[in-house]
């Protein structure tokens, strides 16, 4: 909760509000002070694969980051932390087409 808020028009903790992540450009924020790491990659858009980079390892993602977090080592997890982040938005962005024939597969 200190880090960051996933609401709509939500603050900014130590991290910036994550609400709309998926499909968001990087460092996208102006009211938010991003490391120049993130500054540096600012064209780049935070797509699923992206996202579960930047989750397995912050530092190797973007060298130089602030983010204290160390990353999450379980692609598992962080598939479910990203399925998570992506309802909070006004325009969904799909899954990718493996993971949506995966998710099907299993309703069947």
């Amino acid at each position: 909760r200190a880090c960051h808020t996933v609401e709509k028009d939500g603050r900014n903790g130590t991290g910036p509000n994550l609400y709309g992540i998926v499909g968001r450009t990087v460092a996208a924020l102006d009211d938010f002070n991003y490391s120049n790491a993130l500054r540096e990659i600012q064209t780049s858009v935070w797509t699923y694969e992206s996202l579960d980079e930047w989750l397995k390892s912050p530092k190797a993602f973007a060298s130089g980051t602030s983010m204290s977090f160390a990353g999450l080592r379980k692609p598992e997890q962080r598939a479910d932390l990203i399925a998570y982040l992506a309802t909070f938005t006004d325009s969904p962005v799909p899954l990718p087409a493996v993971v949506a024939a995966e998710v099907a597969s299993t309703e069947e």
